[in-house]
């Protein structure tokens, strides 16, 4: 009987390991990659068909593309491209994904384009979030990007762990993905909302009262004094996801 046991354990060993390192390369796939479009006057249409063709046509795999509509802000109006969550090697080996690609972005998308914004990598902060970094919403969300004074990231970081408590009181769900080496170094926060707007209808508990339940009375506003202490600015969003020019 005991040789059968340590023949079946010899057996699952393989896919204990497997396990492990499937668990450890998720682990790494924490970094998204982003950018912004802005379309020309009059070619928002145009440039809504030619993202979607390019995106069906190119993206695939740790390369899909997630696109989103920005409604407010000093974006709004603008398509958020992004790929990944993926790991650094992924990024490694990406390259400019061939000459037909890059031809085919030339051609059909530029031309309807007024402007674009810098690529921005963001890396995942399991730390302080609520929700996985691949957990992403299929309707709406809210983002914070938020810019840090220089020397205060450690103590924006701290109150951020404390935030996440508060989130969980509120049952907020919210993704927090640091800015890397990618201009100034901030946070990108986003509410993830399931529902869409509705959920901000559904929420019963202010954040003032959770904040205090969290960390005892005055607690909101202290991190409100924190805030202007450690944040050199900060700009909220609302955005749409758009499956219709999205991957597939």
């Amino acid at each position: 009987m005991k040789k059968l046991l340590c023949s079946m354990l010899v057996l699952l060993l393989p896919i204990i390991g497997l396990s492990e390192a499937a668990k450890k390369e998720a682990a790494k796939k924490a970094t998204l990659q982003s950018y912004r479009v802005m379309p020309k006057e009059g070619h928002g249409t145009a440039l809504k068909a030619a993202i979607a063709a390019h995106a069906q046509k190119f993206h695939s795999g740790n390369w899909k593309w997630r696109v989103s509509e920005i409604l407010s802000g000093p974006d709004a109006g603008a398509y958020g491209i992004s790929e990944g969550p993926n790991s650094w090697t992924d990024f490694d080996g990406r390259g400019d994904l061939g000459p037909e690609h890059m031809k085919d972005y030339q051609n059909n998308i530029a031309p309807h384009v007024e402007k674009s914004t810098p690529s921005v990598y963001h890396t995942y902060q399991a730390d302080v979030s609520t929700v996985a970094a691949g957990a992403r919403s299929d309707t709406k969300s809210l983002i914070n990007n938020v810019t840090v004074k220089p020397g205060r990231g450690e103590h924006y970081f701290a109150d951020l762990k404390i935030w996440k408590k508060i989130w969980e009181k509120r049952g907020s769900n919210v993704a927090v993905w640091r800015t890397f080496y990618s201009g100034e170094f901030g946070y990108m926060i986003v509410f993830r909302l399931k529902n869409g707007w509705k959920d901000l209808d559904e929420t019963n508990t202010s954040i003032r009262e959770a904040a205090d339940e969290v960390g005892g009375p005055g607690t909101y506003d202290r991190l409100m004094a924190n805030n202007a202490l450690n944040i050199e600015r900060s700009v909220g969003e609302m955005i749409e996801y758009k499956p219709e020019l999205s991957s597939k």
